[in-house]
């Protein structure tokens, strides 16, 4: 099974980062496996914190 790594803001749901695949034995045989990992609360452009 490929893993890609995504990581998330938790409340909006933006991607903070994506990493590369983490390739198996049957690599290009299937689609890779999203394993979400959720980061922070809100990106800048969502946080009603941001100054403008």
């Amino acid at each position: 099974m490929c893993i890609r790594l995504v990581e998330k803001y938790a409340a909006c749901g933006c991607i903070y980062h994506i990493h590369a695949i983490d390739p198996c034995a049957s690599v290009g045989h299937h689609s890779p496996v999203d394993k979400i990992v959720h980061v922070g609360y809100a990106c800048p452009q969502h946080s009603s914190s941001t100054k403008r």
